[in-house]
């Protein structure tokens, strides 16, 4: 068997190791002229891109490839599309559209009928400063429709906040490259986050993990990571949690491969803030697996190579061994990179597992968004005392400047 990755950037890294333990060959596709992330060693071989689609098709059938899966965001249409053209399970094709522009998906959602944020896409600015003023000038989120992580998301209370927000979303291109000719404005949830992972095949979901998110308002509006931490999957509140998001999936045509749900439980239940049709990026799979005997990237790799055991995997059977944090860094203030000597702190840190870095070049920013931390520190203890300590000491080592010279 052979599976391709389209976009399989570093965080699909782990995928492609978990897929090698059951012997399968992992081949690169690019949806772009854009410059590769894609680490050469994880790949047997690697398909440029090339605007006609067949042409990959043709190329995929020399390699014997059965399956494809999309590893970053920018690779979710053009997977699908694919799957489709080789005859293979593949998600709903009239529903791709909701796959990654926002505004669609919350309307998809909402016709399923299921709580869905109330949205307005807007081209300029008094379009947004109207969405504000129509939706009774209560907080709103203004963002790009088609991005990821917190990129050029901005929290926003006033007309006039709305308006910078949306000139700085459409004066900009998103994550991935692509320039912002469209804007969403948004309800702003209030509530507690969830990260909810799916995986399905034939259209039965299962989920493989559930975390809470938590988050700071930053310096420039936008949400700003603090950490992150597992739930139990047999909590009646995460119960409750995962069917809503099985019904979205559903509602999103996704009977297939991953979804990555973010969702806030408010005051009325769960609703969806956005589903991307794919792994989980930024994470630490085979911790997870180790505290908990599966992870996204786990249940993923099943659903491809082993659907049997898929099928008999239970959400109900997963137990953490021990508690597990993810302490995102926050840098406070731009400066030059100093000795590094906060890796040795951290390391020495009782709870200290390992770290995550997100690569940044020149001077060190100051955290505004998820672009600009630096990663995170994963805690692991016996109890919660124990990474509330630790966590703590990280917070006050930043205070102190801890990331510069």
């Amino acid at each position: 068997m052979k599976v391709a990755l389209v976009d399989g950037f570093a965080t699909s890294s782990p995928l492609v190791q978990e897929l090698r333990r059951y012997g399968v060959g992992c081949g690169h596709v690019r949806s772009s002229q854009a410059p590769s992330g894609a680490n050469p060693n994880d790949y047997d071989f690697e398909i440029p891109y090339a605007p006609d689609v067949d042409e990959i098709v043709a190329r995929l059938l020399e390699h014997g490839v059965s399956r494809v899966v999309p590893g970053l965001e920018t690779g979710v249409i053009l997977a699908n599309t694919l799957n489709h053209k080789l005859g293979v399970p593949e998600n709903q094709r009239e529903m791709a559209g909701a796959h990654r522009d926002k505004f669609a998906m919350a309307e998809a959602v909402r016709r399923a009928g299921l709580a869905a944020p109330r949205s307005a896409v807007v081209a300029g600015i008094d379009e947004a400063v109207a969405s504000f003023v129509e939706h009774g000038r209560r907080p709103m989120v203004v963002k790009p429709v088609q991005s990821s992580g917190t990129d050029n998301v901005r929290i926003c209370e006033t007309a006039d906040q709305v308006g910078q927000a949306c000139a700085a979303v459409l004066s900009s291109n998103d994550y991935f490259g692509a320039p912002n000719s469209t804007a969403i404005v948004q309800e702003h949830l209030a509530g507690a986050e969830y990260t909810v992972n799916t995986v399905s095949v034939d259209g039965v979901h299962k989920v493989s993990d559930v975390w809470s998110s938590h988050k700071m308002r930053g310096t420039e509006g936008a949400p700003v990571y603090s950490y992150q931490e597992p739930q139990s999957l047999t909590d009646p509140k995460i119960v409750g949690l995962m069917d809503y998001v099985k019904d979205v999936v559903s509602a999103l045509g996704i009977r297939e491969g991953a979804a990555h749900s973010e969702v806030m439980l408010t005051e009325r239940g769960p609703v969806l803030i956005e589903t991307g049709a794919r792994h989980m990026g930024t994470s630490l799979p085979d911790l997870s697996h180790e505290l908990s005997g599966v992870s996204h990237i786990h249940l993923l790799a099943k659903a491809l190579c082993d659907v049997s055991a898929f099928h008999r995997y239970s959400e109900r059977g997963v137990s953490w061994s021990r508690k597990l944090r993810y302490v995102w860094m926050i840098n406070k203030a731009a400066g030059e990179a100093g000795a590094g000597i906060w890796r040795e702190k951290y390391r020495k840190l009782p709870t200290f597992h390992s770290m995550i870095e997100i690569e940044q070049t020149g001077t060190v920013p100051r955290t505004v968004d998820l672009r600009t931390s630096l990663g995170f520190v994963a805690l692991v203890a016996d109890s919660i005392a124990e990474l509330d300590r630790d966590h703590n000491t990280i917070r006050t080592l930043e205070q102190e400047g801890v990331y510069l010279l």
